[in-house]
This record gives structure tokens, C-alpha cells and sequence, in this order.
């Protein structure tokens, strides 16, 4: 299977697109959203495998204070959240690689908040 035969399996999203969108902004809802929905199962599970997860899910609180302990769970975890951004960037196409690399520091916060927020939802 080559590279860009992955394309195929990305859910199609129907987004709408400004005319003045930025190119990181439409590379984010172009690849990294088709590709984090497709990675959904893995994405939980992923997280959900964790030990130190199951006390954040069992004292949930307030869906905003839930969010940020989510969100401060993944971030303290490197090797989860580098795990998670892996999950990523190996479905992407060989010119996708190539503009994540361009842009890869900007990038990599967007993956990180998309993700933080498909967990947070997922099990709140």
C-alpha cells in the first residue's frame, strides 16, 4: 500500500472553509481531524490503558475542571502524548510529512488540544 492509498481511509468531514483560512488551520481540517477520528479507537483505549487515567475518571467533577485534567494528565505523560502524536503523523501522506515537518512546533500544539478534547468528551 503506498502512502497515499491512506487517504482512503480517513472519514470525510464536512467542514466549512473561509477563504482566508491559514494553511496550518487547513492542513489541521483537512488531515489531522480525519486522521484523529479515524484513530479514535486507539486514541482511547490508548489512554484509557493507563493506570493513573482511572483516577482522573473517577473523580470527574465539573466538565471544565474534568477538561483541564485531561488535558494535564496527557501533557504530563510525554511518552503517551508522543505515542498519541505518533498515532498521527504515521497515517499521513509523504507531502503531509513534509508540511508537519515545516510546521511541526504549531502543529503539534493543535494535535495536542484535538486530542486532549476527543478524551475529555469521550468520557465525560
Amino acid at each position: 500500500m503506498s502512502r497515499e492509498e491512506l487517504k482512503e481511509f480517513r472519514p470525510e468531514l464536512f467542514l466549512e472553509q473561509n477563504t482566508g483560512t491559514k494553511m496550518v488551520e487547513l492542513f489541521q481540517n483537512e488531515v489531522l481531524r480525519p486522521i484523529i477520528k479515524y484513530q479514535h479507537n486507539l486514541i482511547i483505549g490508548s489512554v484509557n490503558s493507563q493506570s493513573l487515567f482511572k483516577t482522573i475518571l473517577n473523580d470527574r467533577g465539573p466538565r471544565l475542571e474534568f477538561q483541564e485534567k485531561v488535558k494535564q494528565f496527557i501533557t504530563s505523560q510525554s511518552a503517551l502524548k508522543n505515542q498519541l502524536i505518533g498515532y498521527v503523523i504515521g497515517l499521513m501522506t509523504s507531502s503531509e510529512f513534509e508540511f508537519y515537518l515545516k510546521n511541526q512546533q504549531e502543529l503539534n500544539k493543535r494535535i495536542h488540544g484535538m486530542l486532549c478534547q476527543r478524551v475529555a468528551d469521550s468520557f465525560y
